[in-house]
């Protein structure tokens, strides 16, 4: 089967080929735009007509939109032992409160006053070189009712199909069919996918769950699953490296975990009335507490799997793959204010709001694709994520406008994406020398944006000589 990058591909998904080129020019604007505004992402008048109407075409759903993401995905991940990291976020709409249109696709989020919708993505990577693969699933929604009304026990009661947080569930067995070529799919899910009905329903034999406990279940040893891990033998420690973050108080760090392993039978919740519910689940809890440091940031993370566990090289795959749900945090980051700030879209309808959010987490995608690369020195291939014309406008850029020297080369291979990533990154503003930390995912994205802005221009010059 052909392998399908991550650049925007639309064939095939629009009956309407005018659709389809409309999209494919959106997702690439979007990469030039400092912001998510159609107006700075668009060259003149007729442009941001037409893509205003695009994103108000009744034709083009989201469903379609997510639709092709996926699909990339599909091909993409044939073979591969892949990693997909859950997670969701609210996107917030308040500033444009005046603008916005009643029923169009926006509600409460967080609290009785705040306006916006919620999304949860599934992001896959590579498990063996961290390569981004895309997206197996992407649902958005908007809540009529204040989230307090999860606390009654009513809803507690309620089946798990009819509670938000069988997102979870769901996006696990789209995700599922999704890779379903993939050789062995790992789902990675914090606190909230610490659901039992999950642990029944998705793990086969070749998936796996892997989520950080929340609730201290009771286990049919007759004790809490806490008590156990608090029992029983560190099996080694591992080191990990804290960086300072004054907002959320973090100080700067070597931080030594003890780790510990016990495989147990978790319970049924007694709340769980379904007769087709098993009445306990066989998993390996894994603890990692900071030994060396007792400050208000101590770490100490709990993570429930069902992968076979049982020593500490295990136990040490599964928390350094947990360690890689920063990649979805940053994928919000990005989409939000300190990226294409999509909370601030002047749009009048949330539902064109949210068909651009998707059109977004495309160009999001390649800008993760780049950090991650960067971060790598066996990368994917360039091919995957930059075509011909652009690879070349790349080797132009780095031997006409790049200065190098002994202490700030391209040492990478031109053939894979990593090559590319320094040679964006110095664009960002990034100095080049082996000295200086390296860049993050906000000066890769100047960069990117500094790149096609020359890329445009150097095509049209290409072309008219």
């Amino acid at each position: 089967m052909e392998k399908i990058s991550h650049r925007s591909n639309f064939s095939n998904l629009f009956l309407d080929k005018r659709l389809e080129k409309r999209a494919s020019n959106i997702s690439s604007s979007l990469l030039i735009a400092k912001t998510s505004s159609i107006h700075g992402g668009t060259k003149d008048e007729a442009e941001q007509k037409g893509f205003y109407r695009f994103l108000h075409n009744e034709n083009v759903t989201e469903e379609l939109l997510t639709e092709e993401l996926t699909n990339r995905c599909t091909v993409n991940t044939i073979g591969r032992e892949v990693l997909v990291i859950q997670d969701s976020s609210t996107f917030g709409l308040s500033g444009n409160k005046k603008n916005l249109k009643e029923d169009s696709g926006i509600g409460l989020v967080g609290n009785k006053i705040g306006l916006g919708f919620l999304g949860h993505c599934s992001l896959v990577l590579d498990a063996n070189n961290n390569s981004m693969l895309g997206f197996s699933d992407v649902q958005l929604w908007h809540r009529a009712d204040d989230k307090a009304n999860n606390t009654t026990k009513l809803y507690k009661r309620q089946p798990i199909e009819e509670k938000e947080s069988y997102k979870w569930i769901k996006a696990s067995e789209h995700s599922k069919a999704v890779l379903k070529a993939a050789k062995s799919i790992t789902i990675i899910e914090d606190r909230e996918g610490d659901i039992y009905e999950q642990f029944c329903c998705i793990p086969d034999d070749k998936t796996t769950l892997l989520i950080r406990s929340r609730d201290n279940r009771n286990t049919n040893d007759g004790a809490k699953l806490h008590d156990l891990l608090n029992q029983a033998k560190a099996i080694g420690t591992y080191k990990i490296e804290v960086k300072e973050d004054v907002r959320k108080n973090k100080v700067k760090r070597i931080a030594i975990l003890e780790v510990k392993v016990v495989k147990t039978q978790i319970k049924k919740p007694s709340i769980l009335k379904a007769k087709e519910i098993q009445d306990s689940i066989e998993v390996y809890a894994i603890e990692a507490k900071e030994i060396n440091y007792n400050g208000k940031d101590k770490i100490c993370w709990r993570i429930l799997t069902t992968r076979l566990t049982e020593c500490i090289e295990g136990a040490l795959w599964v928390i350094d793959r947990y360690k890689q749900r920063w990649y979805i945090e940053q994928l919000f980051r990005l989409l939000k204010k300190q990226g294409f700030d999509i909370e601030q879209s002047k749009l009048e309808s949330g539902w064109a709001i949210r068909k651009l959010l998707i059109l977004i987490l495309n160009a999001t995608l390649r800008l993760m694709q780049l950090y991650l690369a960067y971060e790598e020195e066996d990368s994917q291939n360039i091919e995957e994520v930059f075509n011909k014309e652009e690879i070349e406008c790349l080797q132009q850029i780095e031997k006409k406008y790049i200065a190098q020297t002994s202490k700030t080369s391209n040492s990478h291979d031109n053939k894979k994406l990593a090559w590319a990533s320094w040679i964006i990154a110095r664009l960002g503003g990034w100095k080049g020398n082996i000295k200086q930390r390296k860049a993050g995912p906000i000066t890769l994205k100047r960069g990117l944006e500094k790149f096609m802005a020359i890329f445009e221009g150097w095509k049209l010059a290409k072309n008219y000589n």
